[in-house]
C-alpha cells in the first residue's frame, strides 16, 4: 500500500501506491492478451505482428467480448490515481474521468455518431502514429452496450481497489 501523502513544510508530496500500480499493469496486460490471442491480428493498431489468434483455439470465450473495455477503464483509472496521490476523493475522479473518456470513445463508434465525429478530427493528428488511426478507431469500431456496461464495471471496480488500497491517516489535533 501507499503511504498517502508527506508533508515536508509547505510543500506536499505524492507518494505512488505501488499496489495500485501492480493490479492496474496485471489488469492492462490479461485485457491486451485478448488482441494477441482471440482477435484478428488487423483489428488492432500494433499487434499484428504478435498476433497468434488463428493458432490456438479462443482462450477468453465471450468475456473477451469486452474484456478490453473493463481492463482499459480499470487499469488507466487506477494508474492515474496512483499517479495524482492518494485519497479517496482523487481515487473517485480518477474513476470518472476514464469511465467518461472510455463512454465517450465508445459512444463515437456509433454509426449515428462517428461519421459526422470523424469530420471534428484534427488534421494534425494524421502526423502522430497514435493518433493517425482515430478516424478509423471511430468509423470501424463496432459500439456495444456490453463495452459500456463493462466500462462501468472497471471504473467502478477500480474505485474499490482506490478504496481498499488508500492509507487512511488519522490526524488528531
Amino acid at each position: 500500500m501507499g503511504e498517502g501523502v508527506k508533508r515536508k513544510g509547505v510543500q506536499t508530496v505524492a507518494v505512488t501506491n505501488w499496489a495500485q500500480v501492480a493490479v492496474a499493469v496485471f489488469v492492462l496486460f490479461v485485457g491486451t492478451l485478448v488482441y494477441v490471442l482471440d482477435r484478428p491480428g488487423e483489428s488492432v493498431l500494433f499487434f499484428s505482428t504478435v498476433n497468434i489468434s488463428g493458432l490456438l483455439p479462443s482462450l477468453f470465450g465471450r468475456i473477451g467480448e469486452s474484456l478490453p473495455t473493463f481492463s482499459h477503464a480499470f487499469a488507466f483509472s487506477l494508474l492515474t490515481a496512483a499517479w495524482l496521490g492518494e485519497g479517496e476523493r482523487i481515487g473517485f475522479s480518477a474513476c470518472l474521468t476514464w469511465f467518461g473518456v472510455d463512454t465517450a470513445c465508445e459512444v463515437g463508434q456509433h454509426p449515428q455518431i462517428s461519421e459526422r465525429l470523424v469530420q471534428f478530427i484534427p488534421g494534425w493528428f494524421e502526423r502522430l502514429p497514435i493518433l493517425k488511426q482515430t478516424d478509423v478507431y471511430f468509423l470501424s469500431g463496432t459500439f456495444d452496450v456490453g463495452d459500456l456496461i463493462s466500462i462501468a464495471l472497471g471504473a467502478a471496480a477500480a474505485y474499490l481497489v482506490t478504496v481498499c488500497t488508500t492509507s487512511r491517516h488519522i490526524h488528531h489535533g
